[in-house]
């Protein structure tokens, strides 16, 4: 029978070689998240015979929702051994990692899936989206890579960038620092664009097996500044982008927000009492079942509609709205580990 605990930073070195197994990443990308993401006290595993066979990784970050800032727990590293699947055993250390996200009194975790249909079977939907350009002819002249701006450039950009969606990471000086860490650790390249000598958006490019290249992250104050940048790229390159930004391309489903805390986030994000009654339903943490009114308090009163978790946190986000309550927000998160 696995024994659920938490992580040790005797763990760090076994951790790895489960994320080195199972996914698909550099181990320049291994050692920056072991360096700088890894956190024993807030991550999770199953333990059988001293041998880790399940593990959630999690680290403490804060997002902002519908303007609200609120702490939440970003989940990565999920992984269970080949042989080991299909025994409940990601269920039971999420649920693990999730109760000491309770007992910090932090509300959200979120994740981007590998497979959004393996946690749809745990009550997760999407809650936000992300635009995938893919530049279909050769700019005017050879790419010109830029220096890396200094972080306050990239902070300042971000923060302007950003402050407009639901979902997205707050970040500090650091957190950008880790950031840029991520980005370039492999050898990303970087594109900046300025207006009057000021940094108004800038794009990180890294190159794929194929020779391609992959923007994880391009961001900018402005749509001009958008496309100036993607302009600069060779054919072929594919750029994430926020979902509002007018450029063509496929809009896809990116990643998830869990409720840890109905009752808090009830009462964050609506906080009126008198709009709602809901039966909320959550297969996985019996604390948020029950019947709310939208201060978040438990009532007795009959309800008038019944939500799964994952339904009623793509309302909370703004990524669906719901009646005269919650209104359908810009949904968008940059951060992936």
């Amino acid at each position: 029978m696995a024994t659920i605990r938490p992580l040790t930073a005797a763990d760090k070195q076994e951790a790895m070689e489960i994320w080195e197994l199972r996914f698909n990443d550099s181990l320049s990308f291994i050692d920056w998240f072991f360096t700088e993401r890894f956190a024993p006290d807030t991550s999770f595993c199953a333990e059988e015979d001293g041998r880790i066979i399940s593990i959630a990784h999690g680290f403490v970050m804060q997002l902002r929702i519908r303007g609200v800032v609120l702490p939440a727990m970003m989940v990565s590293g999920v992984a269970t051994l080949p042989g080991y699947e299909g025994h409940g055993l990601m269920k039971r250390v999420l649920f693990e990692l999730f109760s000491e996200c309770r007992r910090r009194s932090i509300p959200l975790a979120f994740h981007k899936p590998s497979h959004f249909s393996i946690y749809r079977a745990i009550g997760e939907f999407p809650c936000y989206d992300a635009l995938f350009h893919t530049r279909e002819t050769e700019p005017s002249s050879p790419v010109l890579w830029d220096c890396v701006p200094l972080y306050d450039e990239l902070l300042r950009v971000y923060e302007q960038a950003t402050s407009r969606y639901s979902g997205c990471v707050v970040r500090s000086h650091g957190d950008i620092e880790k950031r840029v860490h991520d980005l370039t650790i492999d050898g990303a390249r970087c594109l900046v664009h300025r207006t009057g000598g000021i940094a108004d958006g800038y794009l990180f490019a890294s190159e794929e097996a194929d020779g391609s290249l992959y923007c994880e992250e391009t961001l900018a104050t402005s749509v001009p500044a958008y496309e100036d940048m993607v302009s600069r790229l060779p054919k072929g390159s594919v750029v994430k982008l926020p979902p509002d930004i007018p450029l063509s391309g496929e809009i896809r489903p990116w990643g998830v927000v869990i409720p840890i805390d109905v009752s808090y986030l009830l009462r964050a994000l609506c906080g009126d009492a008198a709009v709602l009654s809901l039966s909320v339903l959550d297969d996985l943490l019996p604390w948020n079942r029950g019947i709310f009114d939208g201060a978040g308090n438990r009532t007795s009163s009959p309800f008038s509609d019944t939500l799964s978790v994952g339904r009623l946190m793509q309302f909370l986000c703004g990524y669906l709205p719901f009646q005269r309550v919650f209104s359908q927000e810009i949904c968008y998160c940059a951060d992936e580990y």
